[in-house]
């Protein structure tokens, strides 16, 4: 429309012109060339509709195929009802009418043209019927293998409708990232719900080690007998939670065979989650259903789910997983995407200390009854967390992050902002809908197919 309103301005500047030009030759020259240049301006108004009309066109074709594309649809026939589908509606109300199209799987691309027709204003006086216009695209299709870790947090604030909601979010967010189609590429999820640690249900003797019988006053043991922060004695039985890694492979992905991730020794005040972990999977109703039993307790080890989300896209741990199905593709394949979503509603606040919550754990993580009278041995839960994103980019693991409802905890969110790969990776939904908006964002991010002409 800017066009046709530069082209009618100038018209009228011209005949203006004409106008303060009251000699009789001039009015003799306006009249032989008003109608040829009536008809010139509106010819380009044609033009600059038939342009505007083909972008339209182009985009709405680029839209229904990508669509197409992210189908499940397996048949020339089962693409061309989606994609001509989308294109009618992207198309409604414009100045094009569609004519034809075509949606084909070409290898592993889909392929699509389009062609329209409009009518023209004055261009009908010397062409034969309606101006035609076309476009042209092809989507890559599920070009890489893909496989997601999701980190969630089950922790004791993320009680009521907001446990609800994650639930929904995230099953939401695994229909979107599994495929029908495993082939020519996969598309897997693991599930790690964390609060005051990891549970890692039978794996917990392959990961951490096979504790030795009766109780001791050192870790290693069936129970453990230590001073508590506030100056008593306890005793705990070791669980099946795992706490942070110590020592030179604190920030790595190396084999537990290499070195043994941290013990748990849960008091019955914030005890291990029932929620396990659930290694790399493409089966959906089976990812779902262990969603759905998600239940909200305990406090907030953000730094130890984050590690065991990468854990489980890390082809170190693959000899851990029941199948090959359920193992990581080695670091580095050109068809491969391994992405972590780390998803929070607060503070980082437990740390450890010999299997134990540290004495300098932050508010919410306990009482002084219930931690142990030593520090942290990995130090702040921030500060580890940032260890493990940066290993984990070195890596070339893609990193999401959703702080949910963090309500200005400037600590959390800049741990989200420092995680995530970058800017556009980052997701602070204010409310259940809105998790549910940045975990579709997400899942469309992953999924997103790269228009290759």
């Amino acid at each position: 429309m800017t066009t046709e309103r530069t082209i009618l301005q100038r018209m009228r500047d011209f005949a203006g012109a004409f106008r303060r030009d009251d000699s009789a030759a001039a009015a003799i020259q306006f009249a032989l060339m008003a109608l040829p240049l009536s008809v010139a301006v509106f010819g380009m108004v044609d033009v600059s509709r038939a342009s505007a009309a083909k972008g339209h066109l182009q985009d709405a074709l680029d839209a229904a195929a990508l669509a197409a594309a992210r189908s499940t649809a397996t048949t020339d026939e089962g693409l061309q009802t989606v994609g001509e589908g989308v294109l009618v509606v992207d198309l409604t109300g414009s100045r094009a009418t569609l004519k034809s199209s075509s949606f084909k799987l070409a290898d592993n691309a889909v392929v699509a043209s389009a062609t329209a027709k409009m009518t023209p204003v004055i261009a009908g006086l010397w062409l034969d019927g309606d101006m035609e216009i076309g476009a042209e695209t092809e989507v890559v299709r599920a070009s890489k293998n893909i496989e997601v870790a999701l980190a969630l947090d089950i922790t004791g604030s993320m009680g009521g409708s907001k446990i609800t909601d994650l639930r929904a979010a995230a099953k939401e967010l695994v229909g979107m990232i599994i495929q029908s189609q495993q082939t020519p590429f996969y598309s897997k999820v693991a599930l790690v719900p964390y609060s005051m640690g990891v549970n890692v249900g039978g794996y917990a003797a392959s990961v951490r080690g096979t504790p030795t019988a009766g109780t001791c006053t050192t870790p290693g043991c069936e129970k453990f007998t230590f001073t508590t922060a506030s100056g008593g004695t306890a005793t705990r039985t070791i669980s099946t939670c795992v706490s942070e890694r110590t020592g030179a492979e604190a920030y790595t992905d190396a084999a537990p065979s290499t070195a043994f991730v941290g013990r748990n020794y849960a008091g019955s005040g914030n005890p291990c989650p029932a929620a396990s972990i659930m290694p790399l999977s493409s089966d959906e109703t089976a990812l779902k259903a262990r969603i759905d039993t998600l239940q909200a307790s305990g406090s907030t080890a953000g730094q130890i789910g984050l590690a065991w989300g990468w854990y489980m896209v890390s082809p170190s741990f693959g000899y851990l997983w029941p199948s090959d199905d359920s193992r990581p593709a080695p670091y580095g394949g050109d068809d491969l995407l391994k992405v972590v979503v780390l998803m929070t509603d607060g503070e980082f606040n437990t740390t450890y200390c010999k299997g134990v919550i540290s004495k300098d754990a932050t508010s919410g993580s306990g009482s002084s009854s219930d931690k142990i009278n030593c520090n942290a041995t990995n130090g702040n839960a921030y500060a580890q967390a940032e260890a493990l994103c940066d290993a984990m980019k070195a890596q070339g693991v893609v990193i999401y992050t959703v702080g949910f409802a963090l309500s200005g905890n400037s600590a959390a969110e800049n741990i989200m902002e420092d995680c995530a790969t970058d800017a556009d990776h980052m997701f602070l939904p204010d409310s259940g809908a809105d998790l549910k908006v940045a975990f579709r964002a997400i899942g469309q991010d992953i999924n997103a197919l790269r228009l290759s002409k």
